[in-house]
């Protein structure tokens, strides 16, 4: 049996290896074939991709010819056919499908000799237990002291630079530094600490933002997607993962918190200083974000892909003002059209000061209904969700267009669709959110309880549903610990009870749940309790990031400790 694994970072020479023993193989007179996926498109946009393209690496001397580009059937079928003493590899085999294993371990036995590059962590448990040679190529940090355990790129997602935990934290609290500085010194508000939108995940406090919102319109997209089923199917697939766009990014805070769930995520603006810093954010973060500068209505023209989720805040009513009324009205056509599962819409109305003197071909006022009724005739959606301006704290009304119709509130809207009198009509989206809790309570007790492989982290009214980044069974957190959790109870608060050694430097301490910063202390040696508020959070599962600024790596542990949890309670 012979199963080799290839396994490492970026630009860690995994392409190169392979390519040598795919030459060394042929060289000798054994049949050697290379096979890659048709069925992700982070793959297939790659123009060498196909059947006699080359395959290359960093090493311009070191190619080798694709022979197919197929799914996970076909190559399945494939293997079976060959022959002991054959070479078949699969590059880039994160992007087939699971079931791709036993046909590996299968042709393997009969002693076909099958070479991996860089699976998938799904697929490397699948292989757990059966015998492989796994070779992981390690690279050093560019400080030359420890090995590297992640990547940062500059200007493009080809040569980056390598890092181990202690430098890339460092090296991103530099990038944020001169991102906020570039900020500062451009337009629309030179020299002020004032900006749009907020960078996703990137702390901005002491800044004033014109759409401070940003955290509640991203929940209601997060809400959607979660009552989504095409979308859950896709997010749970290892290789179907689905496709985000926003239409007027501007510096890409929903298009990176969208990647950050695990969507393929886009994003287009016209304005060439929000798409220069959306991909400044992008590349720091290693993020194959793919934004465009770009008119909407010709980015809309000459696109013909479809998108899983598709949002356009206060966006279409400019094209409006600046190429005419029938121009917004194609856009939102075209935005339908392209929409694979939810559309989320926001649209300035001309009832408001800032347009009211735009859109002069307008045969109508723009407003709440407009937007309604432009989304109902369409006949693209079984059911339009609205949420007023106010709800959360969202300055203008959204509105979320379900290709087919959602669970869990779109249950609740059914039961609520023929209630009439104001009053009611009011707590529609209260009694929905009722609904929805009672739901999930129910569930919860019904659903057999599951025992997880975790280093459970001392907590109280929440639940752990993942493994923990940066944080170990002794309670020692790193400089980012990560961390998916449920709740049990309502909240409103939060309390973290820390300790550092005494003799540690004051170190910031940040916390955010779901992308949102809900609170950032200094703190020093010794014991530490941070309290705040923690409201408006309450979601079937929360995504939790604690960053902490200072870190220690003691004698005899390769470890970066910044502090000990003593306990983490939800109120």
């Amino acid at each position: 049996m012979s199963l080799q694994v290839y396994e490492g970072l970026p630009a860690s020479g995994k392409t190169k290896a392979i390519i040598s023993e795919m030459d060394r193989r042929r060289s000798l007179g054994d049949q050697v074939m290379l096979i890659l996926s048709n069925e992700h498109e982070e793959l297939t946009r790659r123009p060498n991709v196909r059947e006699g393209g080359m395959m290359g690496c960093r090493d311009s001397t070191k190619k080798f010819q694709i022979d197919r580009v197929i799914g996970t059937a076909e190559a399945c079928e494939l293997l079976a056919e060959q022959v002991a003493g054959s070479l078949i590899v699969f590059d880039e085999a994160q992007y087939f499908d699971l079931k791709i294993v036993p046909a590996w371990i299968e042709a393997s036995e009969r002693g076909v000799d099958i070479l991996v590059g860089t699976p998938s962590q799904m697929q490397l448990k699948a292989l757990n237990g059966d015998q492989y040679d796994h070779k992981k190529l390690e690279v050093m940090c560019s400080c030359q002291k420890r090995n590297a355990t992640r990547v940062m790129y500059s200007e493009d997602l080809t040569y980056p630079t390598h890092l181990c935990d202690k430098c890339y934290h460092a090296r991103m609290k530099d990038e944020v530094k001169k991102l906020l500085e570039l900020v500062q010194d451009s337009e629309p508000f030179p020299g002020e600490r004032h900006t749009y939108q907020p960078f996703f995940g990137v702390d901005m406090s002491g800044w004033k933002l014109v759409r401070n919102d940003c955290p509640a319109r991203f929940d209601i997209i997060l809400d959607a997607v979660a009552r989504t089923d095409l979308v859950q199917e896709k997010l749970s697939d290892p290789v179907k993962q689905p496709a985000f766009i926003d239409l007027g990014c501007c510096s890409g805070f929903f298009s990176h918190g969208m990647a950050e769930q695990g969507f393929r995520s886009h994003g287009v603006d016209v304005a060439k200083h929000f798409i220069l810093w959306a991909n400044q954010v992008a590349f720091s973060k290693g993020q194959a974000i793919d934004y465009k500068c770009q008119d909407l209505l010709d980015f809309l023209r000459k696109s013909d892909k479809t998108y899983d989720v598709v949002s356009t805040f206060a966006t279409v009513q400019w094209v409006m003002d600046q190429r005419g009324y029938e121009a917004g009205v194609e856009c939102f056509q075209r935005i339908f059209e392209k929409t694979g599962s939810v559309c989320i819409v926001e649209m300035g109305y001309t009832t408001e000061d800032i347009y009211r003197l735009k859109i002069k071909d307008r045969p109508s006022e723009i407003d709440r209904q407009w937007v309604l009724n432009l989304m109902e005739s369409s006949a693209k959606f079984s059911q339009i969700e609205f949420h007023p301006a106010g709800e959360g704290g969202i300055w203008r009304d959204v509105f979320v267009g379900f290709k087919k119709k959602p669970t869990a509130r779109g249950r609740a809207d059914a039961l609520l669709k023929n209630v009439s009198t104001s009053f009611l009509q009011s707590k529609k989206i209260q009694i929905r959110k009722l609904i929805k809790k009672v739901e999930s309570l129910v569930r919860r007790k019904t659903r057999p309880e599951k025992n997880e492989d975790f280093d459970l982290i001392p907590l109280k009214g929440m639940s752990q549903v993942s493994k923990s980044e940066g944080y170990w069974d002794d309670r020692w957190v790193g400089p980012r610990f990560v961390t998916k959790l449920k709740p049990v109870q309502e909240f409103s608060k939060f309390r973290l009870e820390g300790w550092r050694p005494a003799d540690s430097p004051y170190a910031s301490v940040s916390i955010s749940i779901e992308g949102q910063k809900i609170c950032s202390e200094e703190v020093e040696g010794g014991f530490f309790v941070i309290e705040g508020q923690a409201q408006g959070l309450n979601r079937d599962e929360l995504n939790l990031e604690i960053l902490t600024s200072d870190w220690i790596s003691p004698n005899n542990d390769s470890r970066e400790l910044s502090f000990v949890i003593k306990s983490l309670d939800f109120l």
